[in-house]
């Protein structure tokens, strides 16, 4: 009688996390994280829903700049063709993290999975969603954010997201331009102004502008399209090309605070950052009034 050999790939799964953590100075916290997420896209990818969700945000930009992004705890998809009810949409992720592989040791706990409205930008719908997955003892909740309604230039673009662990099938996404990105981070920064929080804006547009991956017609046609999508209309002598915006005590106080959370060795000042941001958005801006 043949004895049938039981694999624990989850404890594989935690032993070969805790390896980078040692060998990259990774946080193993962070890894867990970014490992699950992994996971869930490789799920989506293999689904019938892979054309209905457009992979945007933090988790996007660890798969184009990886170390060099800031860690992210959620998820970002815009939906595409697909009903924004928040019922359907929690559905449609059932159905996705019903998927098994086990290879990869994750399992997602589907009767955990949770729903809240949210407002994007305060304008526009969207879906949070929230459920708990494990490898092997680890039990972690992972979350999504789902928006919809706003418009991609040129197009959504397919993606060959990075796995962290050798041995397992590609994941091909749909993803979002690294161009629409730019245009709603600074849609963001400009209707937002002095009362914007979201410090990781400024953080992601000068980290994606420093890397020069964008193209610089597509990124203008973003930006047009992105702020008439949303309604942003030109303000001359905006405050958030000013000298005073970028030494505002408050954000300044802010981005400290949110530098110190994001434990990286840069010491960049917001002063520093949007000084940078000003100059290579201002054409971009000025272009806006035409």
């Amino acid at each position: 009688m043949a004895i049938r050999e039981i694999h624990n790939y989850g404890r594989s799964v935690k032993a070969k996390l805790l390896n980078i953590s040692r060998s990259e100075g990774q946080r193993y916290q962070m890894l867990v994280t970014r490992y699950l997420q992994e996971r869930l896209l490789y799920r989506l990818s293999i689904s019938r829903f892979h054309d209905h969700f457009f992979l945007k945000g933090g988790t996007l930009l660890y798969a184009h700049e990886q170390l060099l992004a800031r860690p992210t705890l959620d998820i970002d998809f815009m939906g595409h063709q697909i009903d924004s009810d928040k019922e359907n949409v929690r559905k449609v992720f059932a159905e996705i993290c019903a998927i098994s592989y086990e290879q990869d040791g994750v399992i997602f706990y589907v009767d955990t999975l949770r729903t809240d409205d949210i407002a994007v930008e305060k304008k526009y719908p969207g879906v949070r969603l929230t459920l708990t997955a494990s490898i092997d003892t680890i039990r972690q909740d992972i979350s999504m954010d789902i928006g919809f309604g706003d418009v991609i230039t040129p197009r959504p673009l397919e993606l060959d997201y990075p796995n962290l662990l050798d041995g397992f099938p590609d994941t091909n996404i749909m993803a979002y331009s690294l161009e629409t990105v730019v245009a709603e981070k600074f849609q963001t920064m400009i209707s937002r102004a002095e009362v914007n929080s979201r410090m990781k804006d400024f953080y992601d547009l000068y980290t994606i502008l420093q890397g020069g991956k964008c193209d610089t017609e597509i990124l203008d046609e973003a930006i047009k399209a992105t702020f008439k999508n949303r309604q942003t209309d030109y303000q001359g002598n905006h405050v958030a090309f000013s000298s005073e915006f970028a030494e505002n005590p408050e954000l300044n106080i802010r981005w400290n605070a949110f530098m110190k959370k994001l434990m990286v060795s840069t010491q960049l000042t917001f002063f520093e950052v949007m000084s940078y941001l000003q100059t290579q958005l201002k054409p971009y801006w000025e272009r806006l009034k035409q």
